[in-house]
This record gives structure tokens, C-alpha cells and sequence, in this order.
């Protein structure tokens, strides 16, 4: 380290440096391993080879300021930020491509979310009618079974030491580092539907003097969440012994038709790479990863063409959901919308349902029509991180604090990290009271954020892409529902905004659609199959739906049919599509 990079890392600590009430003075925060060093290196011998201006005198004591305290500056330390450690050469562990075949008796399907993500095996027991479900506990190697034993945090973070943190550890490590470091990635899916994976990630979140691009983020993030899924199966279905080159299948938001096609190419690709970065960093990915030995195995093994065999097929979010609900052994004879209300965006897909059941209580694929509707899955980017936004400038607002305020960006920084805790708050007790990091005080009821302008809007943009599906689809369907007056359009809510109150106003009333008044209702919670079979799934099933309905046998069919549909049901005008299984 030199003079000026040390001054600059003591001028932001020395801007953190509050003047508190009695005179003394305060520091918020930790000292971060680069402020350690800075300090370090100014106390050792080399200081007396440097200029002698330095940030503070030894002898002097810090003055109280009659200035109020300004916001951290951004300084722009001379390049390279960080030096990288020299390039180690990494041994690639191949050896998933050389292992046989695996059968397609058991599936993964993976939930890749903005908040968390998910995965679910499902075994075909041949010697038994129920099939063999296990929502993957990936809390546990991914050491936050504090948090939750099923889900894995969706975060990255680059440190200053150039090292790469996943899940929580990437939590537990941006927070250590503070306003001193890089910051955290939350949103790593969202280079996904933007198209943009090729861009090179910023240095606010990149402290190395690499370049690397918002594709070796997402990569490096699969790859972690690959190992959490090799370790949990090795745990949770020993018995089974279920060998790497596993089938698996993923989960995507609903894009237009053009980016899904693209993205599912990309994912394939990626999520191979991910299983032999996997192996081949199995025993220092979640102790921090290297970001020159990340790169160097990236370098190798696209350096040759490969073929992923064991990537079997995306399935739409909603699908998933969709697929989670059915039974497959009882009747059913239904329009459904599933609303899928994640973190990053909202999903929605119209279903039409019609299994039959012989007297035997099989599947008569001849009779049964499981569909995906034509032109009917949409995604919006209004969704649980919508909300959490919408809630943070109502807190900043409440306290009358704006850019210009000399703490903003302290403030604002504070209030991001902990803003998915305060809207849980808020909704699950009414009320929430937060201590801003200016030590002011803000409380919010729910029945005035309800009441907000913009959160209205946020209703009835999920509203509005509900009617606007309805009403782009073959009206034969509406029809359908119109023509019996007990029938419902059922809306199917999931995802992690399940809950929320503006949620359930949709599967409540009617809907005006083309002029005409559809009835709604809400599906149940939770399936009735799985209240008889896996009654403890219950508490997770609006997060893990996604991933459960995708691994499973039976899948339905992700398309359309061109000829009118729902209302040819009783007169046979509806051409019987068999569900897709393996």
C-alpha cells in the first residue's frame, strides 16, 4: 500500500466519525480490513519515507466541528484498486462428463429468485403411488439454517481481498466491510431478463482491478448454488446415492417470447458450467473463492466445446406453481391464473384443467387436457422489491430527508439493508417503528402506506396485466365461465408477495373483462394433495411451489392451442393434448 491510497481510506473513516451529544466522539460501523491496514501501514517504519502532511495529528486532538457532518465523499482511489493475487492454475474436475447416463426416475428443478433461491428432488417410486418429494435443504451448507433451512439467499460480494461471498456469508462480510467497501450484489438474476450479461460490472461493486462481466457474476452464483444443492442431496437422499449428472430442469420468469428462447440457451450453458465449477471448487466455494482461480477455470473450460447433457428444460414460473397444485390421481375441471409475486418480478399464466380419472383412479390421458393458454404468460417488474422501494421513500419522506441532506447517503444506505425486515414488520403486525441511522425516529401503519398513492398504483398494475391477459386471450375461454353460474376464474397466488393485502384483492369480486363482469375466487392456500401427503411443506409452499411443480413427472404442457378451447369442453370442440411426462 502507498501514502495517498492509505490518506484516502482514512479520509472515509475519518468522515464516519460522529460528534455525539457530550462532546465525545463515535464511530459507527466496524473498522474494515482495508481501514486496518491503512492504519497499519501509517504506523510502521515506512511512514518516516512518506511526506509528513498526514489526515490527523498525533498530538492534536480531533476538534468538535460546528459544521454539521457531511456524508462520506466517493473518492476514486488511483489504479488498480486491488491488486490480485497471481494467477494460480486451476486443475478442472471434469469428471461429471465422463459419468453414465443418468436415468430420468428423479428430477431437480431449480428455482433461481431475486430474494432466494430454491430446489426440490422428486423421486418416481415405482413400488409406490406417492411420489417421493424433498424440498432441498440448502440453508444448511449454505450456512444460514438460522435464516431458513430451504432457501438460499440470492447475494454476492466481492471483497477487498478479491475473494467472492455467496448467500449469507456475502451478507455477513459486505456488512463487516460497510461504507469502507465494495457493495453487495442482491439482484444477480436481474442481468437475466435485461440482456445485458455481457457488461462489465461496475466498480462499486468490483473493488479488483479485473474485468469481469455481469455473466461471471451470475455464473459464479450458479455455481454456488449448485454446490448447496450437490450437498444437500448428498444429505438429504442418501440413500438413493443420486449421482452428479442428476436431470434437472430450471425456472424462468415470463419473458416475451424471443428473450425467453435466448435466456433458456444462456441458462443451459450456464448451469453446466456451474456443476463442474462446482466440483471443481467444492472445497473453498463457500470459504470465499478466489476471484483470479474463479477466472482461470472459466478460461479453461470454455476453451473447449462441451455438451450438458443432464440440463434437461426450462418451465416457466407459473407453470411450476401450476403443476405444484394438481394432484394428478383426483379430477379436476378448471380456468386458473396463477400470480406468481416474487422479489424482482410478477409472473402470470392462464391454465386450462381438465384432468379426468378413470375408475381406477389413473389418469386418462385420452380425456385430459393440462395447458399453458396461448398468449398468456406475462411478467412485470412490479414486485416485492417494488414494494420495498415505495416503502423506503415513504420513510424518507415521513422524515423529511432528501439528497441534500449532509448524512443522505449514510441514511439511505442503512435504510436499503434492512428495508425487506421493515416491510415484513409492517405487514405481519400492522405497524413498524424504525431508528434511522441519524438516530430520528419514523413510524408507518399499514393502513396509511395502504392508502399511498404509489402503492395503489401497484394494485392496479397487477390488476390491469390480469384483465389484459384475459382479454388477449381466445374469448371461448371467458366463455366458459360464463356459461355456468357457479363457475369461477381461479386465481392462484404464490411467490413470496402471496400475502400481501393488495395480493389478495386480486382473487377477490369480479374482473371487467371485454365489457363483461368475470367472477373470481381464490384457489386454496395450499393444495389439498399435499395437506394429505406433505402437511409440514404447508409454511413453505408459496416459495418452493415454483420448484416443487417443476420437478415432478407430469408437467403441464406449455402451450396453446390455435382452435377455440374452454368452451368446447362438454362438445368435445377442445382437442385433448396429453400431459408431459417422462
Amino acid at each position: 500500500m502507498d501514502f495517498n491510497t492509505a490518506k484516502i481510506i482514512l479520509s472515509n473513516l475519518r468522515e464516519r466519525i460522529d460528534t455525539i451529544s457530550d462532546g465525545r466522539y463515535r464511530l459507527e460501523g466496524v473498522i474494515t480490513q482495508k481501514e486496518l491496514n491503512a492504519l497499519d501501514f501509517l504506523l510502521s517504519d515506512a511512514l518516516h519515507e512518506q511526506p509528513s502532511s498526514i489526515l490527523v495529528s498525533p498530538t492534536k486532538p480531533l476538534q468538535q466541528s460546528k459544521e454539521p457532518a457531511k456524508a462520506p465523499e466517493v473518492l476514486e482511489p488511483a489504479e488498480p484498486v486491488i491488486e490480485p493475487e497471481p494467477v494460480v492454475e486451476v486443475e478442472l474436475d471434469l469428471s461429471v462428463l465422463d459419468l453414465p447416463e443418468c436415468g430420468s426416475t428423479y428430477r431437480v428443478c431449480l428455482d433461481f429468485g431475486t430474494a432466494m433461491s430454491k430446489a426440490t428432488f422428486v423421486n418416481d417410486n415405482e413400488d409406490a403411488d406417492l411420489e417421493q418429494i424433498h424440498v432441498l435443504q440448502l440453508g444448511i451448507p449454505g450456512d444460514q439454517e438460522n435464516i431458513d433451512y430451504n432457501m438460499l439467499i440470492s447475494s454476492l460480494f466481492i471483497d477487498n481481498e478479491g475473494r467472492i461471498w455467496f448467500g449469507y456469508n456475502a451478507i455477513e462480510q459486505s456488512q463487516a466491510e460497510l461504507e469502507g467497501g465494495s457493495q453487495r450484489l442482491d439482484n444477480i438474476k436481474r442481468w437475466l431478463s435485461e440482456g445485458n450479461l455481457s457488461a462489465s460490472v461496475e466498480k462499486n461493486h468490483n473493488p479488483t482491478s479485473l474485468d469481469i462481466s455481469y455473466e461471471h457474476i451470475v455464473l459464479a452464483y450458479l455455481a454456488f448454488f449448485t454446490w448447496t444443492v450437490n450437498e444437500a442431496l448428498a444429505v438429504d437422499v442418501s440413500e438413493l446415492d443420486v449421482p452428479r449428472n442428476f436431470m434437472r430442469r430450471f425456472a424462468m420468469p415470463c419473458f416475451p417470447r424471443a428473450n425467453a428462447s435466448e435466456v433458456e440457451r444462456k441458462l443451459k450453458r450456464l448451469l453446466g458450467e456451474a456443476q463442474v465449477l462446482a466440483d471443481t471448487f467444492k472445497d473453498e466455494i463457500h470459504k470465499g473463492l478466489l476471484l483470479t482461480r474463479f477466472l482461470s477455470a472459466v478460461n479453461q473450460l470454455r476453451a473447449s466445446n462441451r455438451s450438458y447433457s443432464f440440463i434437461d428444460r426450462s418451465i416457466t414460473e407459473p407453470l411450476g406453481v401450476a403443476g405444484s397444485s394438481l394432484s394428478w390421481r383426483s379430477a379436476i375441471n378448471s380456468l386458473s391464473l396463477v400470480v406468481d409475486i416474487g422479489a424482482g418480478t410478477s409472473d402470470f399464466s392462464l391454465y386450462r384443467l381438465h384432468v379426468v380419472v378413470d375408475e381406477y383412479g389413473d389418469v386418462d390421458t385420452s380425456k385430459t387436457v393440462a395447458m399453458e393458454v396461448d398468449k398468456s404468460a406475462r411478467g412485470i417488474t412490479e414486485a416485492g422489491n417494488h414494494l420495498d422501494q415505495i416503502l423506503k421513500a415513504f420513510i424518507l419522506n415521513r422524515a423529511g430527508i432528501t439528497a441534500s441532506h449532509p448524512k443522505f447517503i449514510n441514511i439511505a444506505y442503512h435504510l436499503e439493508r434492512d428495508i425487506r425486515n421493515h416491510k415484513e414488520t409492517l405487514f405481519n403486525t400492522g405497524a413498524v417503528f424504525i431508528v434511522l441511522y441519524n438516530d430520528e425516529t419514523v413510524e408507518i401503519s399499514l393502513e396509511e402506506f395502504l392508502s399511498h398513492d404509489a402503492v395503489k398504483a401497484f394494485e392496479t398494475s397487477l390488476r390491469n396485466t390480469m384483465v389484459d391477459i384475459l382479454e388477449s386471450v381466445d374469448p371461448s375461454f371467458i366463455d366458459w365461465v360464463q356459461i355456468n353460474p357457479t363457475r369461477r376464474l381461479v386465481v392462484v397466488l404464490t411467490g413470496g408477495g402471496a400475502a400481501l393485502p393488495m395480493a389478495q384483492q386480486l382473487a377477490k369480486g369480479t374482473l371487467l373483462v371485454n365489457g363483461s363482469n368475470v367472477a373470481v375466487a381464490a384457489a386454496k392456500a395450499f393444495p389439498t394433495w399435499l395437506e394429505q401427503d406433505y402437511p409440514d411443506l404447508e409454511q413453505d409452499y408459496p416459495r418452493i411451489a415454483v420448484s416443487l411443480g417443476g420437478a415432478r413427472k407430469n408437467l403441464i404442457q406449455a402451450k396453446g392451442v390455435a382452435t377455440t378451447t374452454g368452451s368446447g369442453i362438454g362438445g368435445h370442440k377442445l382437442e385433448s393434448i396429453p400431459i408431459s411426462g417422462n
